[in-house]
């Protein structure tokens, strides 16, 4: 055979053993790539920790500094889960049982107020009216809770294989991020500047999504906790502290908190307060948060116009669910790292400057006398 057809067939071969490896390759990753992607974006987060731990060993015990920092950060986790579960959840409970006990004493009048009883009954809700459609509704609610003890029972086990899979992801990421990185680098055919460029360009987004998740936890924690405190709401610093929790979902989470609050300060005879607390929610917790601040800290890191970045937190959130809060920045991030790659490496006449309109218009040229 001659030599220039045995290459070509050694090279569709290999073509050929290669997608086939890939395809089986995702299958087998396709159902852990949540705690795979979790794993990851852990690592990057805490990389730069890692480096100062390892130096602080002088290279030895590599391992170490890596279980420490994942160690450290799923017990972080924890005790978020903890404080949802038990201080949350008993004022929750708390709740449910002096309502219950209000309509027992006073019925649908004791629960929601003489105020809300009369605008109710002016459009043609009576008491009986009321107390019916109360009951059919916690008669729902039982049913669903009810029904969904086994769902319940199987996210739990879900929840933790993640947790355990998340943790064992980022501690050998951690342990072998450099090594990983080199050999992304030797294995993509691209220069090896260009593949580093846009690694950096995906760490970076990472880092700056951790950074500015956690930063706008902590404002819309505290402000939100500043609203239920001026509009009288009971507990305040709970229910601040699990508006926070709520704000790693953009826009929607925190709603989940402070819309209920309101709703049930409204219900009880509270309308004025009940209303601003909706109003705070919506402006101060929301609005600034996401459509203000998270495009600055966002942006400003990763050189990203606020457009763009209103695309792929959004946009992401939409096509990915809640890890499209990361995955949606990640794939802007690489297009336009590829798109920067492009006009300074091959377009044929390099990148355009655009127009000064700032600079003052050229004088034209005076004719001698």
């Amino acid at each position: 055979m001659p030599i220039v057809e045995r290459s070509r067939l050694q090279r569709s071969t290999f073509l050929v053993l290669f997608a086939f490896a890939v395809y089986a390759f995702w299958r087998t990753l396709e159902p852990i790539w949540v705690p795979v992607l979790l794993g990851l974006v852990m690592a990057v987060g805490v990389f730069p920790l890692h480096e100062k731990l390892l130096k602080r060993f002088r290279g030895k015990h590599p391992g170490l500094p890596a279980a420490l920092l994942t160690a450290a950060v799923m017990v972080l986790a924890l005790a978020v889960i903890a404080f949802l579960v038990f201080v949350v959840g008993q004022r929750v409970v708390a709740v449910a049982r002096d309502m219950s006990a209000r309509y027992q004493h006073r019925g649908a009048v004791g629960l929601l107020g003489n105020d809300v009883s009369r605008l109710l009954q002016r459009f043609g809700l009576s008491e009986d009216d009321l107390r019916q459609r109360i009951s059919e509704t916690a008669g729902n609610v039982a049913s669903f809770i009810g029904g969904g003890v086994t769902s319940i029972v199987t996210g739990l086990f879900s929840a933790v294989f993640i947790f355990i899979f998340t943790a064992i992801t980022s501690y050998y990421l951690l342990r072998e991020g450099r090594e990983g990185t080199f050999w992304l680098v030797e294995i993509v055919p691209l220069p090896n500047g260009q593949v580093t460029e846009i690694v950096d360009d995906v760490r970076d987004v990472m880092r700056a999504i951790l950074l500015s998740t956690g930063l706008l936890s902590v404002y819309q924690g505290v402000s939100a906790g500043i609203g239920y405190w001026i509009f009288g709401v009971d507990s305040p610093i709970v229910w601040a502290s699990l508006t926070g929790v709520a704000s790693i979902m953009p826009a929607v989470g925190t709603a989940l908190v402070w819309v209920p609050v309101g709703v049930a300060m409204m219900a009880t005879g509270h309308v004025g307060k009940g209303l601003g607390v909706l109003a705070w929610g919506g402006v101060v917790v929301v609005f600034v948060a996401d459509y203000v601040l998270r495009p600055k800290l966002v942006g400003t890191r990763i050189k990203m116009n606020d457009l763009l970045v209103f695309i792929a937190i959004f946009g992401g959130i939409e096509a990915f669910g809640i890890l499209g809060i990361v995955l949606g920045p990640i794939a802007v991030a690489v297009l336009l790292s590829l798109l920067r790659i492009y006009q300074r490496d091959y377009r044929p006449e390099g990148p355009m400057q655009a127009p000064d309109v700032t600079a003052p218009d050229p004088k034209p040229p005076q004719n001698a006398p």
